[in-house]
């Protein structure tokens, strides 16, 4: 069997995964008769281990293996049970998704949780990015539009995740639950998180007007170029699959990672997405909204760049919340 992996410190946040536990996980999934004949770890991804698989007689197929239980921050526990969890209600954008072929969260071969999934064939949007016209550009952002719509399109019955954190009924309790669960986690990492607290007083003293949204929204959670597929051909670029479900919640679709991103790139081709998606919200309440918004990317963010040694973007990131908070006080105000 031919084996590759991704090689990497022992320090470092990503484990591999061994070829005789992957024989193994085949096996469990496909039936003990099956022969492997490679196995190559795909990079790109930055929290769980992707593995491009080929099995005797079966079509190639992905296996994904989060990291073990202990390595996870509060924020990002379980993501994959959760993308499991959330799959039936993706189903307006079906035909993008990878087939999930097996899950295991038994633990019983390898302490760590897994999933086969169909193999999807594209070529990564950030990784040609560069190579896009502008009007590729501006046609693949309406595309993405029309799908974040469709996800934000789907109503829920309680607010937050089933899987991350406990079902709660109301739009404040989950936004001050998220906030709560950063400000822990870097105090744990030993990082200052007295902006992410000061986020939370904030957050707290206005729960009117986070409690301005009432009805749950699916939000997909990470809907951006690195976990887009894409085609190109005669008819111009095209959206082909949508990766990486495992951070979907919900809530206020102006809360979805997509929407901060958004802001952060405005000016440029990506302002095309606005005209399949709509105009979003600008009254007083939705702009104090996406500034508690902006805090919570940014702390979630600092945690990933802690983790990956990104002091720079650790040390920015601070910066980036005192001007979120500076502006705070006045947004919201009739």
């Amino acid at each position: 069997m031919e084996y590759s992996a991704i090689e990497r410190s022992v320090e470092a946040f990503q484990q591999p995964v061994g070829q005789a536990h992957i024989i193994a996980l085949c096996r469990r999934a496909f039936g003990e008769e099956r022969q492997v004949d490679s196995v190559q770890e795909l990079g790109g991804g930055l929290y769980n281990n992707t593995y491009l698989v080929h099995i005797q007689e079966l079509h190639p197929v992905i296996l994904r293996v989060g990291p073990h239980p202990t390595r996870q921050f509060r924020i990002e526990s379980n993501l994959m049970r959760n993308e499991y969890a959330s799959q039936p209600f993706l189903a307006p954008i079906s035909p993008l998704l990878p087939r999930i072929l097996m899950a295991d969260f038994t633990h019983q071969i390898l302490e760590r949780d897994y999933m086969f999934q169909t193999y999807m064939e594209g070529e990564p949007w950030a990784q040609i990015m560069r190579t896009l016209t502008s009007e590729e550009k501006k046609a693949l952002w309406r595309q993405l539009g029309s799908i974040a719509k469709k996800i934000h399109a789907v109503r829920g019955q309680h607010f937050g995740s089933s899987v991350l954190d406990s079902p709660l009924p109301s739009w404040s309790l989950t936004v001050i639950s998220w906030l709560t669960s950063i400000v822990r986690d870097l105090a744990e990492a030993r990082l200052d998180a007295s902006d992410v607290s000061c986020l939370l007083d904030i957050a707290q003293t206005n729960r009117r007007l986070l409690d301005e949204i009432t009805q749950p929204r699916l939000l997909h959670g990470d809907l951006w170029v690195p976990n887009i597929l894409v085609k190109r051909g005669e008819g111009g670029a095209q959206i082909v699959a949508v990766l990486d479900s495992d951070r979907t919640s919900w809530g206020d679709p102006l809360a979805d990672w997509t929407m901060f991103l958004l802001q952060r790139e405005a000016g440029t081709e990506v302002d095309a997405f606005w005209e399949s998606y709509g105009q979003p919200e600008k009254s007083p309440g939705a702009q104090f909204r996406s500034l508690i918004y902006q805090g919570r990317c940014i702390g979630g963010a600092r945690l990933e760049h802690h983790r990956l040694h990104h002091h720079e973007s650790v040390k920015r990131s601070y910066q980036d919340m005192q001007t979120v908070i500076q502006v705070l006080p006045t947004a919201g105000m009739p």
